[in-house]
């Protein structure tokens, strides 16, 4: 059990009749005590010794009168200060209400609105305290109190005292400069030049934990800030941001950034844009060929897929790259095919129904390596296949399974001194889930559904008008993009089986060669 210091109690008697401890952090004790003159409850918050030594009480006091002039209803007041037996200490009000802290250990991860809710009010309080030149440096749940259901900022108080003091002299005293995972970069680093912008951090930090559970465990990357994504986030991280409105990941990467200039100005804005609804930008060429790219990896490394490319299959595309899924089809409609497959295109597809590779090799493989090239083949293509043999001759069939999308045929034949290689893939049944799924509607309906989402996206029918069109012009252009640079990318997965099954031959003929040879 706390014990309550006596001669801070006996020097505040006449004033306070302190009762208890309610709390104890990095810098300061926390009190419960009887306001007597006013019959009131009050909280006393009395710094740790070391550091009121540091400080000096005429630093703390004119540093703190700053702070007690502001009056905001999202700010904890403070109503009194002072210096009793070598103690310094301020007083605030006594809040019944929990602190965000407490309600995130009861309630753990909060909804939506509740949570934007809190940082629109917590931002509102900071930025009038910015307003007036006082910079908070330790926002956290912690700080964060709720009192008849609004939520106020405390500790205002000591933020201007323990930053006039200097990281030199606070370091010597062991006190934090922030709180780990709520502490701005440039805090961590020990700058002494700490502005707004460490708040709108911090405010971004307990925003980020009240909707996925838990403080950002990285700093945005450059490449991040491009995409407006955390690329990088821990899956469960990224399943919980995958829920959320676009808007609400995008002003969180950029209240989060590593440099102070590239975060929100204010934290104001920061909570405006948690809530501002998507707007309409242009994409470059480079950004729409890594949706291409992605389509083509998504469907030539799926083995198992069956069905034709769906709404979600196109908006995990563009969602992979950090583009809203609304602007893939205008997009596309802007670029131009290129990256030729090769062999002669389909002119109507963009690429050719037929892939064909070829290759010899001096010397007939023995009939034992067969088992060795069926684990290549299966390896590479990801899927059983059908196994059969023709005198000397292997051929492996995947369409022969008739469950899987591709249509892969390999077939090694040992005949005249030499071993033949051929594989083909017929590329018909792609195509066709390719532009039906994209054109015709993803099995129906599709128009409807890109108005719908179009609408919702957007929030605007004109704008979802604009999309039906973009849609009949542009989801051509996207199918016969995406078709061609996928026959390219299995064009290329082929001729590396090809040269692997070659070099296994090679090897096979000359292990079988007698000794000397």
């Amino acid at each position: 059990m706390t014990t309550i210091p006596e001669p801070l109690a006996a020097a505040l008697a006449s004033r306070y009749q302190i009762q208890r401890e309610l709390g104890r952090g990095g810098m300061a004790t926390v009190y419960v005590a009887r306001d007597i003159k006013h019959n009131r409850s009050v909280a006393i918050k009395v710094l740790r010794s070391d550091l009121a030594a540091t400080l000096g009480p005429d630093r703390f006091l004119k540093e703190i009168e700053i702070a007690a002039q502001l009056t905001h209803p999202h700010v904890l007041t403070l109503i009194d200060s002072g210096e009793a037996a070598g103690f310094l200490y301020y007083v605030m009000p006594l809040v019944q209400g929990e602190s965000l802290r407490r309600r995130l250990e009861r309630s753990g991860i909060l909804a939506l609105p509740e949570a934007l809710a809190i940082t629109r009010q917590v931002a509102d309080a900071l930025s009038y305290a910015h307003r007036k030149g006082l910079v908070h440096r330790d926002i956290k749940p912690e700080n964060i109190l709720f009192s008849e259901g609004h939520a106020v900022v405390a500790d205002f108080g000591i933020a201007r005292a323990v930053g006039s003091a200097g990281v030199r002299h606070l370091t010597r005293t062991g006190v934090p400069l922030g709180t780990p995972g709520y502490m701005s970069p440039e805090q961590a680093i020990g700058r002494t030049d700490i502005g707004p912008a460490a708040d709108v951090y911090g405010l971004a930090c307990v925003t980020y934990e009240m909707l996925i559970g838990s403080p950002p465990d990285m700093w945005p990357s450059d490449e991040a800030l491009r995409l407006e994504r955390f690329i990088d986030a821990q899956p469960e991280h990224r399943d919980r941001l995958e829920a959320l409105p676009s808007q609400v990941e995008r002003a969180l990467v950029k209240a989060l950034a590593l440099r102070p200039e590239q975060r929100f100005a204010t934290p104001t804005e920061f909570a405006e844009a948690l809530e501002r609804p998507m707007r309409v930008r242009r994409y470059s060429r480079t950004e729409v060929d890594q949706i291409v790219g992605r389509a083509a990896n998504l469907q030539a490394s799926n083995p198992t897929q069956t069905d034709a490319l769906t709404l979600g299959t196109v908006q995990q595309i563009a969602a992979d790259v950090g583009i809203p899924s609304q602007h893939v089809r205008s997009a596309a409609r802007a670029m131009e095919p290129h990256n030729q497959a090769p062999a002669t295109p389909n002119p109507f597809l963009g690429g050719p129904t037929t892939l064909d590779i070829e290759c010899t090799v001096d010397g007939e493989v023995p009939e034992s390596e067969y088992l060795l090239f069926v684990e290549e083949i299966r390896n590479t293509l990801g899927h059983v296949g059908s196994v059969s043999t023709l005198g000397k001759s292997l051929t492996w069939n995947s369409a022969a399974m008739g469950n899987v999308a591709r249509d892969v045929h390999v077939t090694i034949t040992p005949r005249a001194g030499q071993t033949r290689i051929r594989i083909s893939e017929r590329m018909r049944n792609f195509a066709g889930g390719t532009f039906g799924g994209i054109m015709g509607g993803m099995g129906g309906g599709g128009m409807g559904i890109t108005l719908g989402v179009g609408m919702g996206a957007l929030g605007s029918p004109v704008a979802a008008g604009i999309l039906t069109v973009v849609w009949v012009s542009g989801s051509y252009l996207l199918a016969r993009t995406i078709f061609r640079n996928a026959t390219r990318k299995r064009y290329q997965e082929l001729q590396g089986l090809a040269d692997r099954l070659a070099q296994h031959s090679a090897d096979a003929v000359r292990a079988a060669l007698p000794r000397g040879v």
